[in-house]
């Protein structure tokens, strides 16, 4: 980048001799006035690097003016200039300027001395840009990090279970996500469960409660305890686990989650699920119908001791039950549009297996999005129970 010297000055005499010192040094200075430096636009490859902020008692500018100014520049060129306070003695405003963290030139300029003083501050800003980039790298190389170790939350295969298809599509905002899903055998191996989720917010922070609640679920469906109908105590045992540990845990925190836990046995397609607060599944019938599987409860980790009833269901040969989290119908367009809970169900109405119906979401995701930004984590999970020709 070209090295660019701006004077933001009110008009002093400071300012003057200042600029004449530079000019008789070689350096070419622009002078600006506080409001003209504030609007003016720079092409990031002339934008100052270098700020000579005039605190001379006649023509002082602010602190927060400068600050401003700061803001502009590094919203252009993605670094903060080097900022030099200058006037004609030690005054109340230089004291300012040198308290918010910048250096100080006092008149009478002397070249030499104004020569190594904005040498040195090049130097040291310079030295901030670089640690800077630094820093940078390493914060990549934990998100990096923290993406790989979050996708071995999740499950590497999908369980293989005769006369069923389950297939998965996740794809998060940010390098880390909030979302999970997860499938596994539970009562030895005699009835699947499966769970998808959305931890509020974004981030490594939704990312670290994603991490702990799909452990707490794995844990507490593998201590579940033996009953009448094993597999409504265990979706009951594993959800109140969850929820128990947050509350008592990390309420302080607010963070939360919506959650659906669903346990089905393969055999005879009997699901038994809690919905806490999730988006509502659906389930696409054989013959081509639509049925959700609305909230039985609240979001997990926001109420002590909070209810949770269970739902009840059955999965036919030829039925699917679909799972997504909201950034699948709030996925937006260039222009602002949803995709829609229409568009959900339209493209589940048409059928399928369980891979070619997220897959058809992706793409329709993909094309109704085009090239706007993707603001929140897609997960979603299908469970299908072939038909008896298949």
């Amino acid at each position: 980048m070209t090295e660019t010297t701006l004077i933001v000055s009110g008009g002093s005499t400071s300012a003057t001799d200042l600029w004449q010192v530079l000019s008789d040094d070689g350096i070419t200075a622009a002078v600006r006035t506080p409001q003209s430096a504030l609007t003016e636009w720079w092409a990031p490859d002339r934008t100052p690097d270098l700020l000579l902020v005039d605190a001379s008692a006649d023509a002082p500018v602010d602190v927060a003016t400068i600050r401003s100014l700061v803001d502009r520049i590094v919203a252009a060129a993605g670094h903060p200039p080097a900022v030099v306070s200058f006037a004609d003695a030690d005054n109340e405003q230089l004291e300012l300027h040198v308290r918010d963290g910048g250096e100080f030139l006092l008149a009478p300029f002397a070249p030499h001395l104004v020569r190594q003083r904005l040498a040195v501050t090049r130097h040291a800003r310079e030295l901030g840009v670089a640690m800077s980039g630094l820093q940078h790298r390493d914060m990549e190389r934990d998100l990096r990090i923290g993406r790989e170790i979050q996708l071995g939350f999740l499950p590497q295969t999908l369980p293989v279970i005769a006369g069923w298809d389950i297939a998965a599509w996740f794809q998060p905002a940010r390098e880390v996500s909030g979302d999970f899903y997860d499938a596994y055998d539970v009562i030895n191996g005699s009835c699947l469960a499966f769970a998808i989720a959305d931890v509020c917010d974004k981030g490594i922070g939704a990312a670290l409660f994603m991490a702990l609640i799909r452990s707490l679920l794995r844990q507490a469906a593998a201590a579940a305890q033996p009953s009448d109908e094993p597999s409504a105590g265990l979706a009951l045992h594993a959800v109140r686990t969850v929820n128990d540990y947050l509350t008592a845990n990390h309420l302080h925190q607010a963070y939360f989650a919506t959650l659906f836990f669903g346990v089905v046995d393969p055999r005879t397609g009997e699901l038994v699920y809690i919905n806490c607060g999730h988006n509502p599944p659906l389930i696409r019938r054989a013959g081509g119908t639509l049925q959700s599987l609305e909230p039985t409860g609240p979001a997990v980790g926001l109420i002590p001791d909070a209810g949770f009833d269970l739902g009840r269901t059955g999965l036919g040969p030829g039925d699917l039950l679909f799972l997504y989290t909201d950034g699948v119908p709030e996925a937006k367009s260039t222009r602002g549009d949803f995709f829609g809970d229409d568009r959900t169900r339209a493209l589940l109405a048409a059928g399928g297996t369980a891979d070619e119906i997220v897959q058809r979401f992706a793409t329709g995701i993909r094309t109704h999005s085009g090239a706007a930004s993707q603001h929140d984590d897609v997960t979603m999970l299908a469970l299908r129970r072939r038909a008896l020709e298949e």
